[in-house]
Parts: structure tokens; sequence; C-alpha cells
């Protein structure tokens, strides 16, 4: 066996028509680091044969399943298929000579499957069934946006990837950065962009294994609950943020990535996230001695009773026809 550093492994991600059915890989994504892999559950005995100890004398493989995180740089066009499966349900059209990709919360426990192919010097294994638990979107500035996201699926089987890298993605960095709040989403155009510090946005899914007798694997991977969060880091500069928290102030957010540096065959690479309400929590000042005063401020999206939506707009608009 090889000993190997993490630069020579490859990832490939495909949607699988037929959930739990492994499919080729769409994408190869370049990534910063993986920790997804087998995982299994162990139970142990706990009969006592007249001895203090307190494990019995056997331990049996009862579960066996796949977690971790693939983390990354964003690519405009792989990590739209990551989307798909962090939300749900998307609709695409043309725009232009590319692509705009509308992204909505599925109101189900089943949301988009893909299949995870994954190859290092020593071994090649796909993952079927594969579901995003979490994603994670860092924006700070000088820096390429990042991403983190956090898989749960079946046991790995052997098979043959090939990796295929393309030239033609785009990323963004942290100048491409367009942060709002308004009133209601209404008033977002029209808002002033905010000079954000940094900002990091997470999506938990709870996503949970549905096990069931009979069988080593799980029978599918089922997302629950789904909560969108924030971080913001700003300047000091006045009690703004301190009184959102404070006063229980709600207020319609825009987080869009625009890349102005590089043009598809028309547009420009770019990503939305509207949402209709947000609370503010957690509101800390920093105040090193040497360092300008800065603060940080989380922020949850809220359920709106208008629409019966928490996202009021996402898209990303790329060069893939579809997903």
């Amino acid at each position: 066996m090889a000993k190997y550093i993490g630069r020579r492994v490859n990832v490939g991600i495909g949607k699988e028509s037929t959930r739990g059915t492994v499919v080729d890989a769409t994408y190869s994504v370049p990534k910063t680091n993986i920790t997804f892999d087998d995982k299994a559950n162990v139970v142990r005995s706990g009969e006592s044969f007249g001895h203090i100890s307190g494990v019995g004398s056997q331990s049996i493989v009862a579960g066996r399943m796949s977690a971790g995180a693939l983390e990354g740089e964003i690519n405009v066009n792989s990590f739209g298929l990551i989307l798909l499966s962090t939300l749900g349900a998307l609709s695409s059209a043309a725009q232009n000579s590319d692509y705009k990709h509308t992204y909505t919360l599925s109101n189900t426990n089943i949301h988009q499957s893909l299949s995870i192919h994954v190859e290092n010097p020593n071994n090649e294994k796909y993952f079927a069934g594969c579901v995003v638990d979490s994603l994670e979107i860092n924006v700070a500035p000088e820096e390429i946006v990042t991403f983190s996201a956090g898989f749960k699926g079946r046991k790995g089987n052997d098979t043959t990837y090939t990796a295929v890298y393309t030239t033609e993605d785009f990323k963004f960095v942290g100048r491409d950065l367009v942060f709002k709040v308004a009133t209601d989403t209404t008033g977002l155009d029209a808002a002033t962009a905010l000079s954000v510090k940094a900002l990091k946005l997470t999506i938990n899914k709870n996503s949970d294994y549905d096990w069931v007798c009979g069988t080593l694997e799980p029978e599918d991977v089922l997302n629950k609950q789904v909560t969108i969060q924030g971080q913001l880091t700003l300047n000091y500069e006045d009690d703004t943020w301190k009184s959102y928290m404070t006063g229980g102030t709600k207020r319609a957010v825009r987080i869009q990535l625009t890349n102005t540096r590089d043009t598809m065959t028309s547009e420009n690479p770019s990503f939305r996230l509207d949402l209709y309400s947000v609370d503010f929590s957690e509101w800390e000042p920093q105040l090193g001695n040497d360092d300008i005063a800065t603060q940080t401020i989380n922020f949850t999206a809220l359920y709106d009773y208008a629409t019966g939506k928490v996202i009021s707009d996402c898209y990303l608009v790329n060069a893939v026809a579809s997903y």
C-alpha cells in the first residue's frame, strides 16, 4: 500500500436518477480537504460474567454507512449540484447564452441524492444514496470563497473512477460579496451594500440514517428540520446591530456573489440568496487594544407566513444547461 498526500485524492459527484442507485460522476470536484469515507456502528455486549468489567465479551458491526465532509473553493458549475442536494428543488432556464438555476427549499424529507466517487492511490470507491447534511459558505476579504459540505450516505463499494477536470469553471472572492438588509424583501434592490469583513452562512439539514432490520446498510438517508443561519463580522462604528438584537428587530437579507472579472458565454457567474426575515442574536464586540474595534452578530432565517417559505429567492448563474 502506498503512502500519499491528500492532493492525490480525486472526488466526483453525480445526480442519481433512482435514489440509492449509483451513477457516474458528472463533475470531478477540486477540493482542499475530504473526510468523507466509510463508517460503522459497533454494538458491544452488555452481559456480565461475575467480573467488574463494564463491557461484555463480544462486539458486532450492526450498521455500515458513510459520512464526512468535502471542502473546497466554490466552482460555480459543480457547486450547482451540491446546492440541489442541499435545497431539494430547482428550475433551470436560459439567460442569454448562459443559464440561471432557481432553487427552492423542497418541503420534503427526501431531497436529491448524489453518488460520490473517491479515488486515491490505494483504492477507488463509490458511495450511493448520499445527501447533503450541512453546507457552510465562508467569505473573507482577499480570499477565495470556500464551502464545506457534510454528506451522509450508504457504505462504499469498489469501483473504477477516472477524474476529468474542466478549466471552464469560475470562482468567487471576498470582494464579489454584496450583503444587504432591508425592512422587507421589496427594499433589498435599493438598499445600500454593507461593509462586511467576513460572512459565514450555514444550512443545517439534520439528516439521519433510516435504519431497518434485515440489512447492514440504512434503507435511506432522510433530511429532517432545516435551519439557515449566518454570522457577520463588521467594524464597530455604532450600535445598530446590537440594537437589532436587543430590540428583537427583524430584517430581510440579501447575500449575493457576482464575479465581474469573468464572463462566461454572455453572463457573469453569480449566486444570490434572499431571505424573507431574519432575527439577530449573540452580538459581541471585539475590542483588542491594538486592533480596530469590530463586532460579530449571528442571524437566523425565519418562516414567512404570507408565502409559506423561508427563502425569497435563490439562484445560481453559470454555464450548465441543467442538473
